[in-house]
Parts: C-alpha cells; sequence; structure tokens
C-alpha cells in the first residue's frame, strides 16, 4: 500500500499515539467546527442587474381603454364634419337656386309659356286672357305674335300687383297658372323642410 493512503490512519505502533476514541472525538469536533462555521454568502447580485428586475417594462403602447377612447372621438369628429360639410352643401344649393330661378324666370319664362299653352288650351277656346307683370308681358307679346295657334286669341292684361310673380292664364272654362316662385319654394323645401323664402 501506498504510504500516502496510510499516513491519514491512526498508527498503533507507537506509544506516543493518542488514544482511538480521543481521536474519534477530536474529529468529531472537527466536524462539528465545520459545521458550525457560516456557510458561505452567494455572490451579490449587480445593483444595476436588481433595479432592472425591479423596473417595470416600458409601455409599448396605449391601453385598449385608450384606443376604444380615440376611436370614439374619431367616430364623433366624422359625424360632426359630415354634419357641416351637408349643411354646408344644402346652404350653397339654396342660394344658387335663390339665386337662378328669379333670373331663369325672367329668361326663358316667356318662352316656356308660349311653349306650352297651344297644347294646354283646348282648340274650340275662342279666346284667353294672360295676366301677368308689364315685364312678362312686353316678353310674351312678340312670342305669342309669331305663334300661328295662339295670334289673335290672346289677350294681355296687366297683374294688379306688381307683386305678382305668376304668370296667370285663363279662359271661358278653365285656366292654367305657371308659377316659378312657387316651383322655387317647392325645391328649397324639398331639400330643407325648414327653411322660409327670404324675399330678395
Amino acid at each position: 500500500m501506498s504510504n500516502a493512503l496510510l499516513s491519514n490512519l491512526p498508527r498503533f505502533d507507537r506509544d506516543d499515539q493518542t488514544h482511538p476514541a480521543e481521536q474519534l472525538k477530536r474529529m468529531l469536533g472537527q466536524m462539528q467546527a465545520a459545521a458550525a462555521r457560516p456557510a458561505a454568502a452567494p455572490p451579490q447580485q449587480d445593483v444595476s442587474e436588481a433595479e432592472e428586475e425591479l423596473t417595470p417594462p416600458e409601455d409599448l403602447g396605449p391601453s385598449l381603454a385608450e384606443v376604444e377612447s380615440l376611436v370614439a372621438q374619431l367616430s364623433s369628429a366624422l359625424t360632426r364634419i359630415e354634419g357641416e360639410a351637408r349643411d354646408q352643401s344644402m346652404q350653397v344649393t339654396q342660394a344658387l337656386a335663390a339665386r337662378l330661378f328669379p333670373e331663369l324666370s325672367r329668361q326663358f319664362l316667356a318662352d316656356e309659356i308660349a311653349r306650352h299653352l297651344p297644347v294646354l288650351v283646348p282648340a274650340s277656346v275662342p279666346s284667353l286672357e294672360i295676366r301677368a307683370r308689364q315685364a312678362m308681358l312686353d316678353k310674351l307679346e312678340p312670342i305669342i305674335a309669331s305663334e300661328s295657334s295662339l295670334a289673335g286669341r290672346c289677350k294681355l292684361a296687366p297683374a294688379t300687383s306688381q307683386d305678382e310673380t305668376r304668370v296667370l292664364v285663363s279662359w271661358k272654362t278653365g285656366g292654367v297658372t305657371f308659377d316659378f316662385e312657387g316651383l322655387l319654394a317647392a325645391c328649397l323645401a324639398h331639400l330643407d323642410p325648414s327653411h322660409t323664402m327670404i324675399e330678395e
């Protein structure tokens, strides 16, 4: 056997050798002392690493509630913009109609009346009366004179009021009214039932 292996074993061939029981006590004391020594402290974590662990995760974006709130605000804004655009379009259309209809009436109503009267007035009617403002009568007179089915049958009479915008055509058994202003009012009311005519 190797001397190194035997060197740790108790020897009984020497007189100065401690009694085996004493050796056992000594060994036991060494073991108890070793057990009583505090265990080595675990390596301390780096302070920066500990702080990183305690730091809450970085906010990556808005929460679901914030997104829903933004969507609701966007929907409300779109509804408001659509309403404003619709109101503005209606106002522009009404303003254009209010300016164009009277001008169309002045320019083309006489032609329209002369074009439709031969169809509306029965051929058996010997005479009819056309009552309108003088400016309209001045336009109607040459047109009616050039229309063979109306020439000689129409009597032109000025309206009783200069505020009268209609052209009243009457004969013994009937009549017809051309009302461009009424058409304008009906169109504006169709666009906006709350609209009221504003005289210019």
